[in-house]
């Protein structure tokens, strides 16, 4: 099998956010999350793809390969995951990984940042050295290909970032933000993308919360808001009217009974949250809090909608890119080229 690729996930198509919550790298993992999968399956060239959206394994297996990266997905999950996978072999996993890569795949047709985040995502597997020549040549190949389908294509339009759409929610919610009131919770890419948003959309007051306050402030002078302390940022809620979380925490920054304390203060004030993160930084029993409106991640998707259909052609141009690049590229892999100076062997 060692001449096979394979990749098995689940993805926003598939399984929920609790699932998709539960399996995604945990603080702790930072920097290592490819190594744990490695030593927990067995398996070589490792190569872990993990977003809000996604929770990819990408691999070179053996024999048995297949059912040892789902049976960690499932003790990982605390359940059985098996109607929530997708498994591709061969040229196709190849094809997924490029169809990832380019916007495809994702439920913001074209999304921005999936790109950084498969980038990334190979740059941890080459720091923990699990990566090997598939991966190395796939990856490689995956990020060139979202970079010539962004260029040769008007696939990126309208909503192209999760943060756009949160932010283009928030205009659905108040059709003026001009007079309101928001917090954003984080400083990372995500965040940042919000805030962008929102400050085109006219946003008036807006705080950027974060734990890390230099950070915030450095987001602040870039994009404008005023940074607060985390502790700040909580603070601010007694008047805001939308609040948007992104932040890395591992565990719910509001709870429903810091809910219910909000909403007395609040008087019943209506207040709407929307909760990018992933894990999430909301529990979902906030949304029970007279007058909080919750919405997390999958909640974003009606957003978008409207966008996708005035985009099918580059959606079709975009996909026979892909189609072509990703066969020549499983071509390369099962099929190298000699070394230089050197004749191919006849058969």
């Amino acid at each position: 099998m060692m001449n096979d690729w394979l990749v098995v996930g689940l993805n926003h198509a598939t399984a929920s956010v609790e699932i998709r919550e539960a399996v995604s790298p945990k603080p702790d993992e930072a920097g290592r999350i490819n190594s744990i999968v490695k030593a927990a399956t067995g398996q070589e060239g490792v190569v872990v793809l993990s977003t809000c959206s996604r929770f990819e394994i990408y691999c070179q297996p053996d024999k048995d390969g297949e059912q040892a990266v789902v049976e960690w997905l499932a003790r990982r999950a605390g359940r059985d995951v098996s109607s929530s996978l997708y498994v591709r072999r061969g040229s196709q996993a190849v094809d997924h990984l490029f169809r990832v890569a380019a916007g495809l795949d994702s439920w913001i047709l074209g999304e921005t940042e999936i790109l950084g985040q498969c980038k990334a995502a190979y740059q941890g597997s080459c720091g923990e050295k699990t990566v090997n020549r598939y991966g190395h040549l796939a990856f490689q190949r995956a990020l060139m290909v979202g970079k010539k389908v962004r260029n040769e294509t008007r696939i990126v339009g309208g909503i192209a970032s999760i943060g756009g759409a949160a932010a283009v929610m928030a205009r659905s919610i108040f059709s003026d933000l001009k007079e309101r009131v928001v917090v954003v919770f984080g400083a990372g890419t995500m965040a940042a993308s919000s805030v962008r948003h929102l400050r085109s959309k006219g946003a008036g007051k807006l705080y950027i919360s974060n734990r890390s306050l230099d950070k915030a402030q450095v987001l602040a002078a870039e994009l404008g808001g005023e940074p607060v302390s985390l502790a700040e940022g909580f603070d601010r809620l007694d008047q805001a009217d939308i609040a948007i979380f992104s932040t890395g925490a591992d565990r719910y920054l509001l709870d429903g009974e810091a809910a219910l304390a909000l909403s007395r203060r609040r008087g019943g004030r209506s207040l709407f949250i929307i909760d990018i993160a992933m894990p999430r930084n909301v529990a979902p029993e906030v949304a029970r809090a007279e007058g909080v409106y919750l919405y997390d991640i999958d909640d974003l998707k009606g957003v978008v909608q409207k966008s996708l259909a005035q985009r099918a052609d580059d959606m079709a141009r975009a996909a026979d890119i892909v189609a072509a690049e990703s066969s020549d590229c499983w071509a390369r892999l099962t099929h190298p080229l000699p070394a230089a100076g050197r004749a191919p062997v006849a058969a």
